[in-house]
């Protein structure tokens, strides 16, 4: 069983110790600074058994308070499904890539890549994709802000990616402008997608650019373009430049089947 820090509680370093409170029962615990990682290593969940001697005294500490929560990185089953997409509705609102109902067809079909992490049996970060041609596609990826920045994304890809590798070699998603660090972290390159209408421009027009593959799907017409590195200066003067085209960075990773 893994444990994590539990939603109420925060932490600061202040005059070279760790002020560590609980916001709702109003609970305070000041510790030495050397913990800090530890304290980094609890937030995103851990085993008790995996703790070093010292590091396992602050997490019997955190235990006798009443600081931890039980944590799980796990596949949504069908009574889940409505509270993952309330997270995603609430976390993403407009930028919602796809909806309930295209998403509620993908999981019938691909149970098994709709993941989750629960903290205290709550669905508090989800990931889906499902397969599309040579790949598997991240559709969407979200964390309740009450968890932001401890690492409940990275989990949630992790457990993804080992999901794929069972039957994938790929595996791609469309980043957001402010996730690009993200994926850029955990090692998925980049290319440059643009996608306009067709007669809205021409492929001429792109020529500057080392294009790896053009396609037509109905009426609009789809450039990837290789790119050295993720520039939103660059993306930012290239909307203004062709402003009826859409430019996203699409980040690829291949995987490799474990034996």
């Amino acid at each position: 069983m893994e444990y994590c820090l539990n939603k109420h509680i925060k932490w600061r370093v202040d005059n070279e110790k760790i002020l560590i409170c609980d916001c709702k029962r109003l609970i305070d615990l000041k510790t030495s600074l050397t913990f800090k990682e530890v304290i980094k290593k609890v937030e995103e969940g851990v085993k008790k058994g995996s703790l070093k001697n010292k590091e396992r005294l602050l997490f019997q500490d955190f235990e006798k308070l009443g600081f931890l929560s039980k944590i799980e990185v796990r596949k949504i089953n069908k009574n889940e499904f409505s509270k993952a997409m309330d997270l995603l509705d609430r976390e993403l609102g407009t930028e919602r890539v796809r909806d309930r109902k295209f998403l509620r067809n993908k999981f019938i079909k691909f149970r098994k890549f709709f993941i989750g992490v629960f903290v205290d049996n709550e669905i508090v970060g989800v990931i889906c994709g499902f397969p599309r041609e040579d790949y598997l596609l991240i559709s969407e990826i979200a964390v309740d802000s009450r968890f932001e920045k401890r690492g409940f994304g990275k989990r949630l890809l992790r457990c993804f990616e080992e999901t794929a590798r069972e039957s994938y070699k790929k595996i791609n998603v469309g980043a957001k402008d402010n996730a690009i660090g993200f994926y850029q972290s955990a090692e998925y390159k980049p290319f440059l997608l643009v996608q306009f209408r067709k007669g809205e421009y021409a492929s001429e027009d792109f020529s500057q650019f080392n294009v790896l593959r053009s396609a037509q799907k109905g009426k609009w017409i789809l450039l990837e373009i290789k790119v050295k590195k993720c520039d939103l200066n660059t993306l930012n003067k290239l909307r203004k430049k062709y402003p009826k085209a859409i430019f996203q960075y699409i980040f690829t990773k291949t995987i490799k089947k474990t034996h």
